[in-house]
């Protein structure tokens, strides 16, 4: 390889894993403040807006439903759709620029969290006559409630903890622009084909039933609203990209909720493909490529 095209591979590393660490660190602050925001600030730190209003309204004077905030709030979300999926495609990548580039992975994290802050501060509650304090949650609502974010939460830091190449690419090996493609299956895509879809889709219902909160079912409707045509318009490229041989991978592994019988060692054996990691693709894998179960002694 020529010196010139030696550095120029340098600082294209550089950037990428600059771009990559700082969506890793950006995405622990979102996080913090979305649980502030979720909680309604019990802490009152003022740092975020709340899901519900600070206090609620006197009798009388609160909305049921507020027009203007689910108009706002369903913009929001929009806006949401139109970045996280519409970068995601690689007809934007290809047409921007990006696609295959080592800055890809970085940049797309960065664009979304900068998004998900500006629900962190332009949120409007719908419903001003409740407001929920954590302190003072029912049983009935609390152990399920826990349950389901917990759950949620595992799932979705699966991704980023276990495997953090896989969502803004951190090493150096991964953006190295002569990095050979390889075809990616791990845990957690071996129990669900959308792991963080569906783990926050826990997270997000399971807030809604600690809460007991309209405006927190809202919330949750809306992301809902979204992972489903997100995780659908993801599907039909991968379907497109392998065939029968991702039918049979869909075949096997459920969507969002994780089989029982995955917790009894009854794993997929076809490997695990993601449509936001187009870079990893080699072709169509071989029966080579396949991990397949041993056979009972």
């Amino acid at each position: 390889m020529k010196e010139e095209d030696r550095m120029t591979n340098c600082r294209t590393t550089i950037l990428s894993l600059s771009l990559s660490w700082t969506s890793l660190a950006y995405l622990h602050a979102v996080a913090l403040l979305i649980l502030l925001q979720l909680t309604n600030d019990p802490l009152n730190t003022g740092l975020v807006s709340t899901l519900d209003p600070p206090h609620p309204a006197n009798e009388g004077e609160c909305v049921l439903a507020d027009v203007d905030a689910i108009v706002r709030d369903t913009c929001l979300f929009f806006l949401w759709f139109l970045q996280h999926s519409g970068m995601a495609r690689p007809s934007f990548k290809s047409t921007t620029g990006i696609l295959h580039r080592p800055e890809e992975r970085g940049l797309y994290g960065l664009c979304s969290l900068a998004i998900l802050t500006l629900h962190l501060y332009l949120w409007k509650p719908i419903y001003t006559c409740y407001t929920w304090n954590p302190f003072n949650t029912p049983l009935y609502s609390l152990i399920p409630g826990i349950l389901m974010v917990v759950w949620g939460l595992f799932s979705t830091l699966s991704l980023s903890y276990l495997i953090p190449d896989h969502l803004y690419g951190v090493s150096a090996l991964y953006n190295d622009p002569n990095r050979v493609k390889r075809v990616y299956y791990k845990y957690p895509y071996s129990m669900v084909r959308h792991p963080a879809s569906g783990g926050w889709l826990f997270f997000v219902w399971g807030f809604a039933l600690l809460s007991l909160s309209p405006n927190h079912a809202f919330w949750a409707f809306l992301w809902t609203i979204y992972i489903f045509i997100g995780t659908k318009l993801e599907e039909m490229e991968l379907r497109n990209e392998f065939g029968q041989h991702y039918n049979d991978y869909a075949k096997q592994v459920p969507a969002f909720c994780p089989k029982l019988e995955f917790f009894y060692g009854n794993r997929p054996v076809n490997p695990v493909f993601s449509a936001r990691n187009q870079d990893l693709y080699a072709s169509r894998p071989s029966d080579q490529n396949i991990r397949r179960r041993k056979p009972p002694p």
